[in-house]
């Protein structure tokens, strides 16, 4: 059986809470998904009859794990990691697929009938952003994936779109330069997995995200031809979007709040997507994923980064002991924990280096502490800033870096491009000395409250842990 967005809930239908009370999901549902804790589905959508709603699916480490199929969150990230090394799986094409139980396509094609909420007070109006949007390179044929954020207008075909300065973007311009239109569409709700590869940002000049994900799922994903444009799609997404993108229009787009919980950042003129079919299943679950505050739309991006720089600060002087990874969500992105155990002086230092010069435009400051520190608990990570670091000379500022153009706390260069902003980078080492200077690094160890690992009080720690 493939792995879809329905065998993925499934699986977790004991976490989901399922909504039958109706409301509005363009303007309710972008709060009730900030505030869940766990995974949601509504089924009584105000004014959409036949549609329910999903979201909050991998919010946590729990969410993740079970994407992944594992039991122990704590093996989310280095589970992820060997994976990815392992490379991407396969794709076939078939005939028949789900998400071609029904096409629409002309003036039937109206995506305003699709469960689109509004995101945020103050947006620009309802944003698609949990579409995977697939594109083709039209020199080697490899498509590329990414989740995009796309306004809808009082247009019911066409729709501005923001696009980073990525893979996606490169074929944009080619597309451009022979002055011909782009086929684009948009996947949505897929199993999540297939989400978190789209959001990985490495070099792919042989494989698709698609590929990648059915490499770390042990699958081969199908796909399957779009109805009116050049392009391949997957044969069990819950909905698809056909489109073609002119090469020089242009709609005004945002404002829109986006993961940073800002309302600004990249608004102004942006390419059109104009639609030409849309296909869904019969009875169609939106995948929605709300940008703000620290929802799906986090850990889809944060995850296959942090396995991708496990990966690659594990290389640092070799072998480096690299115990986990964390790109907290209540950092906006900005932010990563690298829970380490460093043997040499120095070693710290350049894994902080490397992971400051790593492929995502997002890392602008990087933390390492001990395996002693909780790096998903935000008191414990400053607790070691605040005893384990000297900041005369654990903390050191790089500048003159290229950082993500989302983060507007970086002032942008130039008018003409809202994907260029130049600022500096911080590293904090905030890890005891290294283990080969074992009095040193004692000095810094933590002591324990006694009576800590005695198992004969464990039925009393439930208790007095429970909330009161």
């Amino acid at each position: 059986m493939p792995h879809t967005l329905r065998s993925f809930l499934e699986s977790i239908d004991n976490r989901v809470l399922h909504i039958h009370d109706p409301v509005d999901p363009v303007r309710q549902v972008g709060y009730l998904c900030s505030e869940s804790r766990g995974p949601l589905m509504f089924h009584n959508l105000d004014g959409f009859d036949g549609w329910r709603l999903t979201d909050i699916l991998i919010k946590d480490r729990q969410g993740q794990a079970a994407a992944l199929g594992l039991d122990d969150i704590k093996q989310v990230c280095p589970f992820l990691a060997g994976q990815m090394a392992n490379g991407a799986g396969g794709s076939k094409m078939v005939k028949d697929a789900p998400v071609h139980e029904v096409v629409m396509t002309g003036d039937d094609a109206d995506i305003r009938h699709i469960p689109i909420p509004i995101h945020s007070k103050g947006d620009a109006g309802r944003y698609l952003g949990s579409g995977v949007t697939i594109t083709r390179d039209p020199e080697t044929g490899i498509r590329n994936e990414s989740i995009l954020r796309m306004q809808l207008t009082d247009d019911p075909h066409r729709a501005p779109f923001w696009m980073a300065a990525r893979h996606n973007y490169s074929h944009y311009l080619k597309y451009v330069a022979m002055d011909k239109p782009m086929p684009m569409a948009f996947a949505i709700g897929l199993h999540p997995v297939y989400e978190i590869m789209a959001n990985w940002s490495g070099r792919h000049d042989t494989f698709d995200e698609l590929e990648y994900a059915a490499g770390v799922l042990g699958e081969t994903v199908e796909l399957v031809k779009c109805r009116t444009i050049d392009l391949e799609v997957p044969a069990h997404a819950e909905i698809v979007i056909e489109g073609m993108v002119h090469p020089t229009a242009r709609m005004p787009e945002g404002p829109f709040g986006e993961f940073t919980t800002l309302g600004t950042g990249a608004e102004g003129p942006a390419p059109v997507f104009t639609v030409t079919a849309i296909t869904h299943r019969k009875d169609p679950i939106f995948r929605h994923m709300q940008a703000t505050w620290f929802t799906d739309h986090q850990p889809l991006i944060t995850l296959p980064m942090e396995a991708a720089y496990y990966n690659r600060l594990k290389e640092t002087h070799g072998n480096s002991n690299i115990i986990d990874v964390f790109v907290p969500p209540w950092a906006s992105q900005f932010m990563m924990i690298v829970q380490m155990e460093a043997k040499w002086d120095g070693q710290v230092g350049d894994v902080l280096m490397s992971a400051l010069s790593g492929p995502n435009l997002h890392v602008k400051t990087v933390i390492a502490v001990d395996e002693d520190v909780d790096i998903y608990n935000a008191e414990d990570v400053l607790w070691a800033i605040a005893c384990r670091c000297n900041p005369e000379t654990d903390v050191w500022v790089h500048p003159g870096s290229r950082l993500h153009p989302l983060d507007v706390s970086i002032p942008q260069r130039g008018d003409e491009y809202t994907v260029m902003r130049v600022g500096g980078k911080m590293a904090i080492d905030a890890t005891r000395p290294p283990t080969w200077r074992k009095e040193e690094r004692a000095k810094l160890g933590r002591v324990d409250p006694m009576g800590k690992g005695d198992a004969a009080i464990e039925r009393l720690l439930e208790l007095v842990r429970q909330p009161r």
